[in-house]
């Protein structure tokens, strides 16, 4: 392959990488404050919180009762032999007063499918009057997300603190 047949291959590889860098950073993801870090079953089943973006809008009519926005970027990676199968609609957000909110994505409920030795990553977004603050910590569940043919996968739980922005007072 000549240079001259080069030159606008490596021109796209570079307007792509730019716009892919340009993505991730307009979608205002950041890693938590504090991260209790990645949890891993035996067979090599590993969830991790890699970013998150959280906004608190003030509800002053209605005290304690803020609306709560988050999305929570998850990477799942499968070390085992045998395909997964998340199903996102399977994660629940905990507040600090212990409510538990199911996840606001859409089309959660079509799961996706990781082959052995890959990892997928993927956000969700949980929205919450009460039960959630974004500068209290949070503790992302798994009880029925992951599943190995027809057996859940025993995931712990993630606790992290969010890099909060407060909107509306």
């Amino acid at each position: 392959m000549q240079l001259s047949d080069m030159i606008p291959r490596v021109a796209i590889l570079a307007v792509t990488l730019l716009g892919v860098t340009t993505v991730a950073w307009a979608s205002g993801l950041r890693p938590p404050i504090r991260n209790s870090g990645a949890v891993t079953t035996p067979d090599g089943v590993q969830v991790a919180v890699l970013g998150q973006s959280c906004s608190q809008t003030v509800e002053t009519e209605l005290p304690g009762n803020d609306l709560v926005e988050m999305t929570v970027q998850i990477e799942v990676r499968n070390g085992t032999s045998q395909a997964l199968g998340v199903h996102r609609d399977g994660f629940r957000l905990t507040g600090a007063d212990g409510r538990s909110i199911p996840t606001s994505t859409w089309f959660a409920s079509k799961p996706i499918s990781i082959a052995p030795r890959q990892a997928e990553t993927f956000e969700l977004r949980f929205m919450s009057h009460g039960g959630l603050s974004c500068s209290k910590e949070m503790t992302l569940e798994s009880p029925s997300a992951i599943v190995r043919g027809t057996e859940i996968a025993k995931i712990g739980t993630i606790r992290f603190v969010a890099q909060a922005s407060v909107a509306g007072h």
